[in-house]
């Protein structure tokens, strides 16, 4: 993973806000162009700047970043080399931040499904819970009991494999949002 992308990733699941958004601001020239062959450090670098933007609840800037995620998936990758995140679950994460429910739900039932045939325990956890928080932030009649189930699945994996953070971070989304 480029250096840098990989600051800007942990500053923003530990909560580093200024010294994350500081480093892509930094970095944002090297964010992949449309249409154009773009460097592999420019694709790691979307796909973090998502993800990252999505834990700082920075969504207007990862709903910008939508349609460079759609032309990754484009590409038929699954995956990108470094990054252990399916193309899929990235662009669900840019879909819902866009507010592109439709097209968020699409792309977590692809990752979901790759995930599931891998099979990678991890990733299923993390796209439940990205689909949770998408459900909650739809806040459709059904989705808050979905979202539900979608978070404890994602709870009972991170706490087998021993991921705190994680742990802490489903659980705030569990108890901070009430059920219906």
């Amino acid at each position: 993973m480029e250096p840098a992308a990989g600051r800007f990733f942990d500053m923003a699941y530990t909560g580093n806000r200024d010294g994350a958004l500081s480093i892509l601001d930094e970095r944002r020239a090297l964010i992949p162009r449309s249409g154009q062959p773009n460097a592999f450090g420019s694709w790691w670098l979307l796909v973090t700047a998502i993800e990252g933007l999505a834990m700082l609840g920075e969504q207007s800037q990862a709903a910008e970043l939508y349609p460079l995620a759609c032309e990754l998936v484009g590409t038929e990758a699954v995956t990108l080399w470094g990054i252990p995140r399916f193309t899929q679950t990235i662009a669900g994460l840019a879909a819902s931040s866009a507010r592109k429910w439709e097209a968020a739900e699409e792309h977590f039932e692809i990752a979901l499904q790759q995930a599931e045939s891998f099979p990678d325990r991890l990733e299923k956890a993390d796209i439940r819970r990205f689909h949770a928080m998408m459900l909650l932030d739809r806040a459709a009649p059904t989705d808050r009991t979905k979202a539900q189930t979608l978070l404890n699945e994602a709870l009972e994996t991170y706490t087998q494999i021993g991921m705190p953070r994680h742990i802490e971070m489903t659980q705030a989304l569990i108890y901070s949002r009430p059920s219906t």
